[in-house]
């Protein structure tokens, strides 16, 4: 037995889609996205001690809060939407602009803002006090971040954030004769525990996780050998004496590489850009890299990576 359709029937479908089609059935703003927020577009404003602003909606992470686990406020620093910094994902939006600010962990610090802070001619990473983006003061070998490594047991110094929980690294200020840990409240004590404190051997996971940032000439835990044109080599402490800079090495406080355990040894015979110094040593042509990817400049790194030293690193997580 055949069916049959009314012809009213057809109709009432022939109109149900039209009114689809024209775009009744529902459906999001192509140019936001289902999501409803709009793209942030990337800002050139350098920090310039300017308050920061805050980016999306209110369960957002501040620019005030500073660096994971580190405490105190992230003054003079630049919000993520200022930085180009996608806020959802803390993920650099400038790409490898050269002209764009370098963005710790979405936050950029003045050693990425794109200004000479201190006046000395440098600007940002080729300033030689600047240890890496997750720096907030280009005058000395501090980071100038409240909270930042003023741990008596260091972690890995270059990721942006005090604390062993991301990286697996520990070394106790208060076991290195040396004293580094003089102004930072962690003062040398010796004693039997120090043995069991600092492990002969970093782990593993400490070592894959940290050399990755550091830069030649320093251990993972901001024990850096610092050469000037007119004086002996030395062993400084990157978070020691405020004072402490290249033009001020005197004010710096000595500590005891554990480069051989955990860091990213120099080597100037292979034409490397030691920490501390500005160009390759005389008589080399391009500088060396351990990963094999040397740069002038941001832009010639891979996407997200920053130019340090003649050569591109990996972003810090901060």
């Amino acid at each position: 037995m055949s069916r049959f359709v009314s012809p009213y029937v057809c109709a009432f479908f022939a109109l149900t889609a039209c009114s689809f089609e024209d775009g009744g059935g529902g459906g999001g703003d192509s140019t936001t996205g289902t999501s409803g927020i709009d793209t942030v577009t990337a800002s050139s404003s350098p920090s310039g001690g300017e308050a920061p602003t805050s980016v999306g909606d209110d369960d957002a992470t501040g620019p005030d809060s500073g660096p994971a686990d580190s405490s105190g406020d992230a003054s003079g620093t630049t919000s993520a939407a200022d930085s180009g910094t996608d806020a959802d994902t803390g993920t650099s939006a400038t790409g490898n602009d050269p002209g764009g600010p370098v963005d710790c962990g979405g936050t950029v610090y003045a050693c990425g803002d794109g200004d000479d802070n201190d006046g000395d001619g440098h600007v940002d990473l080729n300033d030689p006090e600047c240890t890496g983006p997750c720096d907030d003061d280009e005058g000395s070998y501090q980071t100038g971040i409240p909270g930042d490594n003023m741990d008596c047991k260091q972690d890995c110094f270059f990721d942006g954030n005090s604390g062993q929980g991301d990286d697996g690294c520990i070394w106790s200020l208060k076991c290195d004769p040396e004293n580094p840990g003089e102004f930072i409240g962690c003062e040398y004590t010796g004693g039997n525990n120090c043995e069991n404190s600092n492990p002969p051997n970093q782990t593993e996971e400490c070592i894959m996780f940290c050399e990755q940032y550091v830069p030649p000439g320093c251990d993972c835990f901001g024990c850096c050998t610092v050469c000037p044109d007119d004086g002996e080599c030395v062993d400084i402490f990157l978070n020691g004496d405020p004072e402490c800079a290249l033009d001020n090495l005197d004010a710096c406080t000595s500590c005891t590489s554990q480069i051989e355990e955990c860091g990213n040894p120099c080597v100037p015979e292979e034409c490397e850009i030691c920490f501390g110094e500005t160009e390759p040593p005389e008589g080399c042509g391009e500088n060396e890299c351990t990963d094999d990817l040397p740069c002038d400049a941001t832009a010639d790194c891979p996407v997200d990576y920053f130019c340090y030293l003649g050569c591109c690193y990996p972003p810090p997580p901060g």
